[in-house]
């Protein structure tokens, strides 16, 4: 049986870009320790579902809500197309849409409402992953995997979409700084099918540290979402993304030399630096995450994507070569995947 292979990859974002600098103002940091969390981040500009004009700090649940929906809808809908485009198809020919998100919900949910808004078949199959954090995505593509190994003349979509702005909380705890330092907006999708001439998927692990439960996730205090971020998730996210490789590796019997392509998610600047150490790469391996990290922020669950289409773009894979796929998420935990051209 032929593995998964990846079709095309898409991204979209918010119209609206912003620079470290502005945001810093938005905010309304002026102590030096919060404004060192903006500056010291590798993040040159960000894009997010706001008007500058009318962007305030104390937007109610229900504002926040409807930015949520408005924005996810957008921008997934506008990642989705820009996927089947790529593939060449359209939407009446998919058979699996797998959706996911952290940062807001629709009930109906997401798959519903791009079903509907796309064009989609009645009979179309879909799975909507909820509330599984930045690495939600790696968790989506592996629904789509599993149904098209059952079904390997289906063809899938799977969408990550996130509206990071949509979970602003103003308060006290350098935490919330911190999120608002790095976080931003955007969507990214994935077109697999049983065959093609893309990279297949040959391998995906979930590893789970569950003594890690409470470092990394949102609480709703009155209803609004905050980001719960410890600072012990820098040191986790890199162990457990050396744990992750060594899993893919192994069950293909490969050594770290034989990866040629590092799709690791741009989880913060102190994370890809311990990553790159722990795995003894090349700082060169780490370009695309440091790039998306540089010029769009972390994005959470579609950070990963907006990885793996950079270096489709920007490299010249040959048959035979290898890619590594590592994406972070609360719980604590990675979830890979082991791509070959």
């Amino acid at each position: 049986m032929d593995f998964p292979r990846l079709a095309s990859v898409a991204t979209a974002t918010p119209r609206q870009r912003f620079t470290q600098t502005e945001l810093l103002q938005l905010a309304g940091y002026d102590d030096t320790r919060r404004r060192g969390f903006f500056e010291a981040s590798d993040i040159a500009g960000r894009h997010l579902y706001i008007d500058r004009e009318r962007f305030r700090p104390d937007e109610s649940v229900d504002e926040l809500n409807d930015r949520f929906r408005r924005g996810a809808l957008e921008l997934g809908e506008a990642a989705v197309r820009s996927a089947l485009a790529g593939a060449g198809w359209d939407a009446a020919q998919v058979d699996f849409l797998a959706t996911t998100t952290c940062t807001g919900r629709m009930t109906p949910s997401l798959d519903a409402h791009l079903i509907a808004r796309l064009g989609c078949r009645p009979d179309v199959q879909r799975v909507h992953v909820g509330d599984t954090g930045c690495a939600s995505a790696v968790v989506a593509l592996q629904q789509a995997w599993n149904h098209l190994r059952a079904f390997p003349l289906h063809r899938a979509i799977v969408v990550a979409v996130e509206i990071c702005s949509a979970a602003y909380f103003l308060d006290d705890r350098l935490e919330s700084a911190v999120a608002h330092a790095i976080f931003a907006d955007g969507a990214g999708a994935v077109a697999l099918a049983g065959d093609g001439a893309g990279p297949a998927i040959l391998e995906h692990r979930t590893l789970f540290r569950p003594e890690h439960l409470d470092a990394m996730g949102f609480e709703y205090p009155g209803g609004r979402p905050r980001i719960v971020l410890s600072k012990d998730v820098r040191r986790i996210g890199a162990q457990m993304m050396g744990e992750m490789t060594r899993e893919l590796l192994g069950a293909q019997g490969l050594k770290r030399e034989d990866v040629r392509h590092w799709i690791l998610h741009s989880a913060g600047r102190r994370v890809l630096d311990r990553a790159r150490v722990l795995l003894e790469l090349d700082e060169s391996a780490l370009a695309h995450s440091r790039g998306v990290l540089k010029d769009y922020g972390n994005m959470s669950s579609a950070t990963i994507l907006f990885v793996l289409e950079r270096t489709l773009q920007r490299e010249s894979p040959v048959p035979g070569e290898w890619g590594l796929l590592v994406g972070l998420g609360p719980g604590f935990a990675a979830e890979g995947a082991l791509l070959r051209w």
